[in-house]
């Protein structure tokens, strides 16, 4: 394919006569083996539909040839108004698509498309069979926006914002004749840049038949989202919503809420998170500076889920929350990571969005809600991590949930800030919150603090660059002074050391930075340094 040198006339099967238009390759029979390569440096403009299927062993492939940058897809560059994606997959699978550079900034209405949509690469399932087998990688997507943008203010609007660089949508079965899904996706090793919302996206909607709600049939299976940057988002980086395994590891956030395009974005968004899903591993990713009125943490888990382990991640500057985990979830587990300056959110002061908030940052954030009602979580393990507050801020506690533990986490708050002047505890006297073994240094609120019988308090200073993980590791001198006297019962994950999840230990083996911890039965934090093994 050559937009400078092709021709639609041509056979299309050489870099000597290639064909010229994503019109022209849309239609042509494709089997699988098949490669489709774009020369680099062109610009196709309009949509490329992909209308035939891959296999197992041979996928069809769509990557680029020649020096140069990546060739360039721009939806909004074709004529007769702007598609809905640069990129579309309906119903077909086995597909793999590398090394491009996907636009689709709509300007233009188009028939029978909404104006509040657009995608860069939008794959859909209308639930006619399974779907297996797409491998997206090495692609820039970028400048994916809408016509017009939805009130972001209003609660439904802002759900109803689709807009993805890449997404996957099932439909939801609504027969036990047609029950269908998508299995095996694999993103890695791409930029995304500039959407109005999501960067990734897996969304399998929810059954109304009570015979697949509990079902395989109910998500989409086997999603890994690896070594993917994200920058400048109107929203959220990934979300899997409907996903039944899904690994989240080696990810850059960064500016998720941006104020880009900002009549066009929803400006709100954690760098990645969770709804009605299970078995879900978030590890050794980066989220730093998001922002927006409500949410807007490193990673959060939103209500619906089941087996979330959030390990080994490190959030700094989120405005929203250090650890967020919303209400109708069962055993997540939250360890090993590295909160600093996180959940600095003002409430009553102008924001650059428009409008005041009326949610405070919190360090801690485990609340009830869920829809239709509110419902506690039943069973959060939040355990060694590292959580520090960082001058001129004050954020809040709030734990509303059953069977919560908060074991062995450091809380360092460090000069001119506070945690805790609004602590919010909602528990039953039959399961009170149970904490032990945390360690707090500067200044804490003392109905934080005495939840903690045997709290520990310390006087802790971290040097180097705050925007580092690797800053916030302990002495081993620490280590020892500050070990608890009980040992943490750690949480069962059933689904670790199976399929995509290989490789994940169901008991922490490590800390933060790679030390084994097996000889620190009361190790406090999430990490140390200059400490050698026993």
């Amino acid at each position: 394919m050559s937009s400078s040198i092709g021709d639609d006339h041509n056979t299309g099967v050489s870099k000597q006569a290639p064909w010229a238009s994503l019109k022209r390759v849309s239609r042509a029979d494709l089997l699988p083996g098949d490669i489709v390569r774009f020369k680099s440096g062109d610009t196709f403009a309009g949509m490329l539909r992909i209308n035939q299927s891959g296999s197992g062993r041979k996928p069809i492939v769509f990557t680029s040839y020649g020096d140069g940058n990546n060739p360039i897809i721009d939806g909004a560059l074709g004529v007769g108004g702007d598609p809905i994606a640069a990129i579309f997959i309906r119903d077909q699978d086995h597909i793999e698509i590398s090394n491009l550079t996907i636009r689709n900034f709509r300007k233009r209405s188009r028939k029978g498309v909404s104006d509040y949509d657009s995608f860069g690469i939008y794959v859909k399932n209308t639930g006619k069979r399974i779907l297996r087998g797409f491998n997206f990688h090495h692609l820039k997507v970028e400048d994916i926006f809408p016509v017009l943008g939805r009130n972001k203010f209003n609660r439904e609007a802002f759900n109803n914002t689709d807009v993805t660089g890449i997404r996957f949508e099932t439909e939801p079965p609504f027969s036990l004749k047609k029950v269908a899904n998508t299995r095996d996706i694999f993103v890695h090793s791409n930029l995304i840049r500039r959407t109005a919302r999501f960067g990734v996206v897996v969304r399998h909607r929810a059954s109304k038949l009570g015979t697949i709600r509990n079902s395989l049939a109910n998500y989409d299976v086997n999603f890994i989202v690896l070594n993917n940057r994200c920058e400048d988002l109107g929203g959220s980086c990934v979300l899997m919503h409907g996903v039944f395994r899904g690994l989240l590891q080696g990810n850059t956030f960064v500016r998720s809420g941006a104020m880009v395009e900002p009549e066009l974005s929803v400006n709100r968004g954690s760098g990645a998170w969770f709804f009605r899903s299970k078995n879900i591993v978030a590890q050794q990713n980066t989220a730093a500076f998001s922002r927006g009125r409500m949410d807007s943490a490193g990673i959060h888990v939103d209500f619906g889920n089941e087996n979330v382990l959030v390990q080994y991640n490190f959030s700094y500057d989120n405005e929203g929350y250090g650890t967020e985990i919303l209400g109708n979830n069962k055993n997540i587990i939250w360890r090993f990571n590295i909160s600093v300056g996180d959940g600095t959110r003002q409430t009553g002061v102008s924001r650059p969005e428009g409008g005041k908030s009326q949610h405070p940052g919190r360090t801690l954030h485990v609340t009830d809600y869920s829809r239709p009602l509110r419902l506690q979580s039943d069973g959060v393990y939040i355990y060694n991590n590292t959580y520090v507050i960082t001058p001129n801020s004050s954020p809040d506690i709030e734990l509303n949930g059953k069977n919560i533990h908060i074991w062995n986490n450091l809380f360092v708050v460090e000069k001119n800030a506070h945690l805790g002047r609004n602590t919010n505890i909602v528990w039953s006297k039959d399961d009170p919150v149970d904490f032990r073994g945390n360690v707090f240094s500067g200044s804490i609120s003392q109905k934080f603090l005495g939840l903690d019988s045997g709290a520990k308090q310390a006087n802790i200073n971290f040097d180097g660059d705050q925007k580092n993980g690797e800053s916030y590791a302990i002495s081993a001198e620490q280590v020892n002074r500050l070990a608890s006297d009980q040992p943490v019962i750690q949480p069962a994950f059933p689904a670790a050391g199976k399929g995509i999840f290989a490789h994940i230990s169901e008991k922490a083996e490590i800390d933060f930075f790679g030390n084994k911890i097996i000889h620190l039965p009361g190790f406090v934090g999430a990490g140390y340094k200059n400490l050698s093994e026993r």
